[in-house]
């Protein structure tokens, strides 16, 4: 689908590959002008594309990043925070303590801090879209996942909260949780054939997501078309959340 946002300016964390990858794709389609900031260098090259290479935890360097896309631009219409690790698969009382912050750092502080930053450049303008992502495991679990259900937990209620304090600046903010998503992080569990059987025989949809699937959503929370929604979770899975 083609979401018109000519000439907008959007920052999306987690660029390089992934969702992040396909968000600043199809933006860039939409004829928005793009900074992508990822840990990694990307590949991908536009125009309209200025890609940045810091981590999310950064605050000194996410401070530099967006005051420069300010200067620049003059303004920042959208955010999206998919910057995002897996976690370390272990039961919580055997996960080192460095490892639950490394998780929750990464894929919860990193998008306060990055929010924070770019909601400063939104406020004055009294108007701009923030879509953070989420994950199904925010409220649907397995074992050995605590520190990542619990970053993406996080988000939920973070995005919840920050939609109420940024409501009386008409800035709309919510979250995308993804199921069972072909990409660069996933990629070694579902490239094995039985596993990716399995996961599909719990999807109602009968296929794992893509990461355009997920993006498809991104760009309608970014579009004025979702003006009207704030604080809200969306789920991107192929039904699997509401199957029995």
């Amino acid at each position: 689908m083609d979401w018109d946002q000519a000439e907008k300016i959007f920052i999306v964390t987690g660029a390089s590959s992934g969702i992040g990858r396909s968000c600043v794709e199809q933006l860039i389609r939409s004829g928005a002008f793009v900074i992508g900031i990822d840990a990694k260098e990307s590949d991908f090259t536009a125009p309209r594309y200025t890609h940045y290479a810091a981590g999310v935890t950064d605050e000194k360097e996410i401070s530099r990043v967006v005051s420069e896309v300010e200067e620049k631009y003059g303004k920042i219409d959208g955010l999206v925070n998919a910057a995002g690790i897996w976690g370390n698969s272990k039961p919580f009382y055997e996960t080192e303590t460095s490892d639950w912050e490394r998780i929750l750092s990464v894929n919860l502080t990193g998008t306060y801090i990055v929010s924070k930053y770019v909601s400063k450049v939104m406020i004055p303008k009294q108007k701009g879209k923030i879509v953070n992502i989420s994950c199904l495991r925010a409220g649907i679990f397995r074992n050995n996942m605590t520190d990542y259900a619990a970053s993406k937990g996080g988000i939920v209620a973070l995005t919840s909260a920050m939609a109420l304090d940024l409501a009386p600046f008409h800035i709309q903010v919510n979250s995308v949780a993804p199921g069972f998503t072909y990409t660069g992080m996933t990629k070694n569990s579902f490239d094995n054939e039985e596993v990716r059987k399995q996961s599909e025989a719990l999807i109602p949809e009968g296929r794992l997501g893509q990461p355009e699937d997920i993006s498809n959503v991104v760009m309608f929370l970014l579009s004025d078309l979702s003006d009207y929604m704030t604080g809200t979770n969306v789920y991107a899975d192929g039904g699997y959340h509401i199957q029995k």
